[in-house]
């Protein structure tokens, strides 16, 4: 009787250890950290301001993920990162918009750091053992601007809030799609990035759009 009991036991246990091998678990979750490298486009540039260089940007952070049907292939993404624009760009001033009367500027440069909040609606084709699929993720990403840099080649110093302000908050639509790790990625602004201060007499409703790619990395 001993050595049947103990031939059930091992049986019994190497059944267990088969059904456990092929569990699938119908309650995961894509959680993921994302990185982005786009080139930057400016729109509505007024007469006086052009583009110049490359601008581009880069980011990176973490999305938690919230299934939204039985399948789990429709959710709902929200995350945290930071965001690092370069804007390059030529203004030109007139005479009475600086207290030096000096209009020779070129080469501008705005770094923008951005936290950034993005947020996704996802339609994706993984399962909890498929992890090379398709997506398509279109959303919104707020931005907060809590640091920037300027750069200007001229001959004396100069300061670009004397001619604009740059806006603390950004938003603006988002799209994603791809396989795997390698995704398509637009980004379209809706709010302008420059504001005009009381003492200049131009507009500057200047937005962009970001064309690049977007890595989801697990």
């Amino acid at each position: 009787m001993r050595r049947i009991a103990i031939i059930y036991l091992l049986f019994t246990s190497f059944l267990y250890a088969q059904n456990d091998s092929t569990f699938v678990d119908d309650k995961y979750l894509e959680d993921q950290i994302y990185f982005n490298v786009t080139y930057i486009q400016l729109l509505n540039t007024p007469e006086r301001i052009s583009q110049s260089g490359f601008s581009f940007g880069v980011g990176g952070g973490f999305i938690k993920d919230f299934p939204l049907n039985k399948r789990r292939n429709v959710g709902l993404g929200v995350g945290l990162g930071y965001g690092l624009n370069n804007y390059y760009f030529n203004i030109q001033l007139d005479e009475g918009d600086l207290p030096d009367g000096e209009v020779d500027l070129k080469n501008n440069k705005i770094i923008l750091h951005n936290l950034e909040l993005p947020i996704e609606l996802r339609f994706r084709g993984s399962t909890a053992t498929k992890y090379n699929f398709w997506r398509f993720y279109p959303g919104i990403k707020l931005s907060y601007n809590f640091a920037k840099n300027t750069s200007f080649s001229k001959s004396s110093d100069f300061d670009v809030s004397d001619i604009i302000q740059i806006n603390k908050f950004l938003y603006g639509l988002t799209f994603s799609v791809g396989y795997n790790k390698w995704n398509l990625h637009l980004y379209y602004g809706l709010n302008d990035l420059f504001d005009e201060v009381n003492n200049n007499a131009y507009a500057v409703d200047i937005t962009d759009i970001r064309v690049g790619l977007m890595f989801y990395i697990f």
